[in-house]
């Protein structure tokens, strides 16, 4: 009998209602599965939870939570056969979106079970034993500064509306820094608004920043936004809306292996949504890192065909 262990963080914003939940272990039973539960019950503990699957040999890990949760068990799954599977919830559910999985644990657990398993990249964070995974995007300048503003408290009940609130106060006070980063080893001098070193395209649920990038493909892309202060940050808005900032003179668009950043000016960071607290001066590609299941029908985030 294969095993899965359901990883589910309770605190989770449009979580799935029990009853949906209870139907889906059924189900799950019914196909000949075994499939034990585990509710996280501090920041972090997803990632002890999704290592201990691991090491226990089990055949899928499925989180149920939103894309800080996902986030926290890819850094136990990573380097492994593991596969990871996904139940939607959260604020955002930029994952879900983005590969377009059904809400529905039951219909979510079909993807899991009988969809495509593909092995794709993460983004690393950091060197050495403090380096994190991540695997939608990090978020350096002003996008870490409105992770860090936002307590995790008032995310949880306000969601898109705390996020919304925290931008635009970020924005009217953020001023970018004069930086020399280092793409792929060629320098790059500029004053630094925002960059997202992508991983996925997807950008909170609304936009695409790194509309390129493609999951699979040993590369992260670097969308690079310049500028002094609140002006350059609408202009910089409405070319996202529009999806017009990759043809944007003043942005700069990068695919790369690695990203270094100055040591000397500390810069917010986010990594998938939540601040990361450690000021990592080096972002990397660890392709091929690891298993997700998918939808069966053809991606524009993969290249090449999955196995079912």
């Amino acid at each position: 009998m294969k095993s899965a262990l359901i990883i589910i963080n309770p605190v989770s914003p449009n979580l799935p209602a029990r009853r949906h939940l209870r139907e889906a272990a059924a189900w799950l039973k019914a196909q000949g599965w075994r499939a034990d539960w585990a509710f996280t019950r501090w920041a972090g503990e997803a990632t002890r939870i999704a290592g201990r699957a691991v090491g226990e040999g089990r055949d899928l890990v499925a989180v149920c939570g939103g894309d800080g949760t996902i986030s926290e068990a890819i850094n136990g799954l990573a380097g492994s056969q593991t596969p990871l599977a996904v139940i939607p919830a959260g604020t955002a559910n930029v994952w879900a979106k983005e590969v377009g999985l059904p809400r529905r644990p039951i219909d979510a657990l079909q993807v899991a079970l009988y969809g495509q398993a593909r092995r794709m990249d993460l983004g690393r964070a950091g060197a050495g034993q403090e380096g994190r995974y991540f695997f939608l995007m990090a978020g350096v300048g002003l996008d870490g500064q409105i992770a860090a503003s936002l307590p995790l408290q008032v995310k949880r009940y306000l969601g898109a509306t705390a996020y919304a609130i925290a931008a635009v106060r970020e924005s009217l006070r953020f001023r970018g820094q004069q930086v020399r980063l280092l793409l792929d080893g060629e320098p790059c001098e500029t004053r630094l608004m925002m960059m997202v070193v992508g991983n996925t395209r997807n950008y909170a649920g609304v936009a695409q920043v790194t509309a390129r990038a493609c999951a699979n493909d040993g590369l992260l892309d670097v969308c690079l936004f310049p500028g002094e202060g609140p002006l350059d940050i609408i202009l910089h808005t409405l070319r996202v809306i529009a999806n017009a900032h990759l043809r944007a003179s003043s942005v700069l668009y990068r695919r790369v292996r690695r990203v270094e950043l100055p040591e000397e000016s500390v810069l917010p960071v986010q990594l998938d949504g939540d601040f990361c607290s450690a000021y990592p001066t080096l972002f990397e590609v660890a392709p091929a890192a690891l298993t997700v299941m998918l939808p069966r029908r053809s991606l524009p985030l993969f290249r090449g065909r999955g196995r079912a």
